[in-house]
């Protein structure tokens, strides 16, 4: 079928397997494991930066949503859900490719029917800030409009989430939203 079922299906079966290993009770004492190949892999930690809970705030300051944003499967991958101030919600994972390469991701929201309810994207290629940045997988139903999403760290420990649409099939392409994102810091004494 398509790719983007595959990674669908990829999704499901990943969720899955971290959702039950994160409930999973034994009475086993818990065994010292070397480090994943992944936690140890450039290619793997491209995002690391991202992993923490986070309150998000827009281009003037206003705080408007949080992010939760945390490495899974062994550092394998990385998911990140949105909590938006009036009930919108979204849901990322995102993995190297070794095969290909190339970072993958795939996004889903509550936000349905609107466009970015499911989305399926790769890294940029010619991308070579910090960071990565996601184009879309190709989309027959979007005609030549693109959004393309760019995350990347700021100083103080800070991250950017940089959103892009472009009316022409990525020729040209303009700000529609900066989303800054700064640590949740827990409650004082």
């Amino acid at each position: 079928m398509n790719m983007s079922f595959r990674w669908l299906g990829a999704i499901a079966v990943g969720a899955s397997v971290a959702c039950a290993a994160s409930h999973h009770i034994t009475a086993e004492a818990p065994r010292a494991t070397a480090a994943s190949k992944c936690s140890t892999d450039s290619n793997f930690q491209r995002l690391a930066f991202w992993v923490g809970d986070w309150d998000v705030y827009d281009s003037v300051g206003t705080r408007y949503a949080t992010q939760r944003v945390h490495a899974v499967l062994d550092a394998c991958a990385i998911t990140a859900e949105w909590i938006g101030p009036v009930g919108d919600k979204g849901m990322s994972l995102s993995a190297f490719d070794v095969r290909m390469g190339q970072w993958k991701q795939f996004y889903v929201s509550n936000q349905v029917p609107a466009p970015s309810s499911i989305k399926g994207r790769n890294s940029d290629p010619s991308y070579q800030g910090p960071g990565i940045r996601f184009i879309p997988l190709p989309d027959p139903t979007a005609g030549l409009a693109q959004t393309r999403v760019t995350i990347m760290p700021l100083s103080g420990g800070r991250v950017l989430q940089q959103f892009e649409d472009s009316p022409d099939g990525g020729k040209t392409w303009h700000m529609v939203f900066k989303a800054e994102h700064r640590l949740q810091r827990p409650p004082g004494p």
